[in-house]
């Protein structure tokens, strides 16, 4: 993993970045003209919004997450331990109330209650210290079981709750016997609750049954090992969002007209991708595909028209349109083309729902610029 600094920047960044070699391609069609202009420029705060006001985090510390991972010398379970400290640690102060399970077997490192940054990290670290007294690799996983117990838990909270399970697939079942997947169903059915299966499944049975888990509702999902060790977004996009908040200051500057990329914006109801933001996704493929190092965070959004459900589904639709667009677009070359040799796993797609809206959803014009997609690029040295 390189140790270089990561950073992020918004699409109008790299025209800036690679306009030379596009203006070369005509990808987009003119000539930047720049004059200067008494202009109302944007200056970004950052702010951090809530996408849920819970989180719940329940270890599987048996069978797989016992494997050494790679080349670190490290165990699944230690890595994982040491990754959810450390972003627990970055976490900003908002009024979030939160729990931090083990279930193989079931031990209590934090009640649920406020969250606290500094306790919360400290019990992360006695989890990670905590031996009980059969090996690991022989303790039973009583999944099912574990999902049940959430129902006490999510009966005193209010709100959207994350909850973040670590399993290899596999379970045990003890009496009475608790099935997983539809322990699962009926917490989804009677609280709101999104999980996120962080899975080291192995098996295509042990991988079948944490897609079962995440299909119990619209907002649960898979995120496998490696895209959490790699890729914060999973899990940091679970509890919270960072948006940018827009100062206006009047400037002259020297400013390129007519060259900007904006977010992705769609008609109502629709994931469908708009003719018009073809060649600037044919920008962006290109870009990712002559910088191999860069990624994509791709963030799906809906205006809050109708049913909270069908808006957080039609903003994954817009999301996964994207990836797939970007996935599969034909990238053209010396007059020859080619398809893109983009893989999935650097387009990091996400998505939100109503949350975060960008104007009001009180017009027709806030609504659509709700109604979009927004695309980050990170990896840029």
């Amino acid at each position: 993993m390189r140790k270089s600094k990561i950073k992020f920047v918004g699409l109008a960044m790299i025209i800036g970045l690679i306009m030379p070699g596009l203006i070369g391609t005509n990808v987009l069609a003119q000539t930047p003209i720049v004059k200067q202009v008494p202009v109302q420029r944007i200056r970004m705060v950052k702010e951090v919004v809530k996408t849920a006001d819970n989180f719940i985090i329940l270890f599987d510390a048996s069978g797989s997450m016992q494997d050494l991972y790679k080349d670190t010398g490290m165990k699944k379970i230690d890595l994982a331990e040491a990754m959810f400290k450390g972003r627990a640690l970055r976490v900003p102060e908002l009024d979030w109330n939160a729990g931090l399970y083990l279930y193989t077997p079931w031990k209590t490192f934090y009640e649920m209650q406020s969250f606290n940054k500094e306790k919360y990290g400290a019990a992360i670290d006695e989890m990670a210290a905590y031996k009980p007294s059969l090996s690991y690799k022989n303790q039973p996983t009583p999944l099912g079981n574990a999902i049940k117990n959430l129902d006490p838990m999510l009966a005193k909270l209010s709100g959207q709750t994350a909850v973040f399970i670590f399993s290899d697939g596999q379970f045990t079942l003890s009496q009475p016997k608790i099935w997983p997947v539809p322990a699962a169903k009926e917490i989804a059915s009677k609280y709101d609750v999104c999980y996120y299966l962080i899975s080291s499944a192995q098996t295509p049975k042990s991988e079948k049954l944490v897609n079962d888990l995440a299909g119990v509702n619209v907002c649960s999902r898979v995120v496998t090992f490696d895209a959490m060790l790699s890729r914060p977004e999973y899990t940091t996009g679970a509890i919270y969002v960072v948006r940018d908040r827009a100062l206006l200051e009047t400037q002259l500057i020297s400013k390129v007209v007519g060259v900007e990329l904006d977010s992705i914006l769609f008609d109502f109801g629709s994931a469908d991708i708009r003719p018009e933001y073809y060649d600037k996704l044919d920008a962006l493929a290109k870009f990712l595909e002559k910088n191999p190092d860069t990624y994509a965070l791709i963030e799906g959004f809906a205006d809050s028209t109708g049913d909270p459900t069908y808006n957080l589904l039609l903003s994954r639709r817009r999301a996964e349109s994207v990836r797939n667009h970007l996935m599969q677009k034909e990238i053209f070359s010396a007059g020859e083309a080619n398809i893109s040799a983009i893989a999935e796993k650097r387009l990091v797609t996400v998505w939100y729902g109503p949350v975060v809206p960008v104007a009001s959803n009180e017009t027709a014009e806030g609504r659509q610029l709700n109604r979009r997609v927004r695309i980050s690029v990170g990896g840029i040295n």
